[in-house]
């Protein structure tokens, strides 16, 4: 089992990039614009409140995902720390494209900032890292841990 994940520790690096890289750049368009957004504005909540949010539960992230790289920790737990980030990342970019082509939580923002390109970028790449990393199976080979049938078929094949 410490050899998959040993394995797997440049995807997991990779990843911790990306989700960090996500928690700097939602902190700094906080810093610089979305915290003097007035609060009578409709949805304003949602960049007020939910960016410094974003920075702070991609910091855990990422520390959560370099303890599964440094310390080879349970199949079960590296396999929860990357779902939890896929789900996180995905929830992320999916309210960023909504809210640039309709509304969230009554927040709208038609305009693709560098900042917004900035973390769909990042947010991308950390799905793309969390997927690659499932699907080579480098997580979860532990005796009892049960991958789906697909995913061990094609873990199986690569190595």
């Amino acid at each position: 089992m410490r050899n998959a994940i040993r394995r797997s520790n440049p995807l997991l690096l990779v990843l911790a990039a990306f989700v960090a890289a996500g928690g700097f750049i939602h902190l700094r368009e906080w810093l610089d614009t979305y915290r003097n957004v007035p609060a009578a504005a409709p949805g304003s909540a949602l960049v007020r409140i939910g960016f410094p949010i974003k920075a702070g539960v991609s910091l855990v992230l990422a520390a959560a995902i370099l303890a599964v790289a440094a310390a080879g920790l349970r199949p079960r737990v590296a396999a929860l720390v990357l779902a939890v980030t896929g789900i996180f990342e995905a929830a992320s970019l999916t309210t960023l494209i909504l809210s640039r082509t309709g509304s969230v939580l009554g927040w709208s923002e038609p305009v693709w900032t560098m900042g917004a390109d900035q973390a769909r970028a990042v947010e991308i790449g950390a799905l793309v890292v969390v997927a690659a990393t499932f699907a080579y199976g480098l997580v979860g080979r532990k005796k009892g841990f049960q991958m789906s049938p697909l995913l061990s078929k094609t873990s199986s094949s690569l190595g």
